[in-house]
């Protein structure tokens, strides 16, 4: 694990009380260290590339968007001397917190992704809406203006802090928000034996092809991939890079032989980070169906695979 001095700086999107700064109480080995809220993503992750001993957390994905990759891309891209050294998933609720008794409000205040995710509550009682920065912020404008007719949609561990009343629980239009945030720092984390690592391969070349041959060096030593996103670049018109999550350490025997072949057949390699494995939930769709339209393998006895996909 990473081993944290009692002053070492971990840098979050803030303000303070901001679920990026309720996830770092779940990384592992966290003693006494100073919250550094900042202004942006792009701030912490310069931040933390450039300070020795300075940590930083971001999310990487979430229940709702799936991968956000507009932040995987700044570690990737944008940073040279950045690891992710942990992990952990925050599941968290949303409820409606208010003054007085939910019947009378007509305002609903929140960040805009939340009163996204809450539409259905929304609609149903005909509530109009105000933004907030976040829904620390949205708690203390509802406690501060003492209006009764304005309700604040926020986690419990928010609106608990405020002092308000807690109306509703379900006002979510899924179960609950999960988000996979990761640890950043300068060096590698050592193995624990229950580990995952991040590579950005990019081909040697952009034909077909390509991508099974990054994929032979991973299978070629039985490395378990877990995932994989492909991200196009600019600077050359069709090549892409490919951000491979996989089981296993850099130092596993397994994976410096994977990467030693990828480099042998002229592909280029970034490891983003080893890292042990989050044990808790996991992010995952809110659905709990298969995708719907999917052709189930048993319709081949009926129907042709031209007529299954309707061409």
């Amino acid at each position: 694990m990473v081993s944290l001095k009692d002053d070492t700086l971990i840098c979050f999107l803030g303000p303070l009380g901001t679920s990026d700064h309720r996830a770092i109480e779940l990384f592992s080995d966290i003693g006494v260290y100073v919250p550094l809220p900042m202004a942006s993503i792009s701030e912490i992750v310069q931040t933390v590339n450039y300070t020795p001993g300075c940590l930083g957390v971001v999310p990487l994905e979430n229940s709702t968007d799936g991968e956000l990759t507009t932040i995987s891309d700044k570690l990737i891209f944008e940073a040279t001397d950045i690891r992710i050294q942990q992990e952990c998933v925050l599941a968290e609720v949303i409820c409606a917190y208010g003054l007085a008794d939910l019947s009378v409000a007509t305002t609903v205040i929140s960040h805009p992704q939340i009163l996204d995710l809450c539409s259905r509550f929304i609609k149903e009682r005909g509530l109009s809406t105000r933004h907030a920065t976040s829904t620390t912020e949205a708690c203390r404008l509802v406690a501060r203006e003492k209006d009764v007719t304005l309700i604040a949609l926020a986690p419990p561990a928010v609106g608990q802090k405020m002092g308000l009343s807690a109306f509703d629980d379900t006002v979510l239009d899924v179960p609950e928000i999960r988000t996979r945030y990761v640890l950043i720092g300068q060096g590698v984390a050592p193995a624990t034996g229950f580990d995952k690592s991040v590579f950005v391969v990019t081909p040697a070349f952009d034909a077909a092809g390509a991508l099974s041959d990054v994929l032979s060096s991973f299978t070629k030593f039985s490395v378990n991939m877990l995932s994989i996103l492909s991200r196009p670049l600019q600077t050359k018109i069709g090549l892409h890079s490919f951000y491979i999550t996989c089981e296993g350490h850099v130092n596993d025997t397994p994976i410096l032989y994977a990467v030693e072949s990828l480099l042998e057949r002229g592909h280029s390699v970034k490891h983003l980070g080893s890292f042990p494995r989050w044990k808790g939930a996991e992010v995952t769709a809110p659905f709990a169906n298969l995708p719907l339209g999917s052709i189930d393998p048993e319709d081949l006895n009926t129907k042709s695979v031209r007529e299954l996909l309707g061409v």
